[in-house]
This record gives structure tokens, sequence and C-alpha cells, in this order.
């Protein structure tokens, strides 16, 4: 297997969130030019240390998915992100990421390791609200 790289890390996670109906996300997983609710983003996960991060040929990353749901906290929003959140059904984040753990032979292991929801947060001078998953990646490095 040749190493995994980042950006097919990002894609993968993209793949499986576009299983989700309604939600939206890039091919890629990158912020779209204009956020359009329920918009899932694919960060770019920080690497605190490289040679733990990515040692002995594997490498373990914690990946941010960023799930804006709405530009104000309101009923609604708040009842969307709590379908998101949910550790399973039709829009649960965790069981669409989980249903194919490699994300597509990607990777060794995929979970989704926790979410907490965000106040408003601010993308191109516009508010929304919204949570963030952090998912724990295992695969093969370098």
């Amino acid at each position: 297997m040749t190493a995994t790289t980042i950006a097919q890390v990002m894609t993968g996670i993209a793949t499986r969130l576009a299983t989700i109906g309604g939600l939206r996300t890039t091919a890629d997983g990158t912020a779209p030019d204009q956020i359009n609710p329920p918009q899932a983003i694919v960060g770019v996960p920080p690497i605190p240390q490289y040679h733990q991060s990515m040692a002995m040929g594997r490498f373990r990353l914690e990946v941010p998915v960023y799930l804006l749901v709405s530009a104000a906290l309101d009923r609604t929003g708040q009842l969307q992100l709590a379908g998101f959140a949910d550790p399973a059904g039709a829009t649960s984040v965790r069981a669409a990421v989980e249903a194919d753990r490699t994300l597509g032979g990607v990777v060794d292991d995929c979970v989704v390791q926790d979410f907490r929801p965000l106040g408003a947060e601010e993308v191109g001078a516009i508010g929304y609200y919204g949570g963030v998953f952090t998912l724990l990646i295992y695969a093969q490095g370098a």
C-alpha cells in the first residue's frame, strides 16, 4: 500500500459525508466559495509532532469536520444540528462515516471521536451556527 496523503483523507471523508441526504459538501471537502447550509467542511488536520503522528510507517490524525446549519442560533438549526450529531439515523455524521471506516480503502481506520457544538462562527463575514466533529484516522504513512 502506498502512503496516504492528507488530501486523500479529506476527500474520503467528504465522500462519506455526501451520503447524507441534504448535507452539502465539496468533492474534496474543502470550503466552497459560498456557504449554503447545511454545509460540511473537512478541515486540514493539525499535526502537533510529525515524528509521533507519522511514526513507524503509519500515522494518526485528528481531522476536524465543521458542520454549519444556519445563520442564526434558532430552534430549527438546533434540531437540525442534533440530527447530525445523533449516533444513528439518516442524517447522522457518525453513522455515515463509520459505514465505511476505511473511507473507500484510503485509510486503515476512521472513527468519529467526538462532537462539540459551536457558538456563532463567521465564514466570509457571515455568521453561522453549527458544530465540529473530530474524526480519528489511522493510515499508512511513508
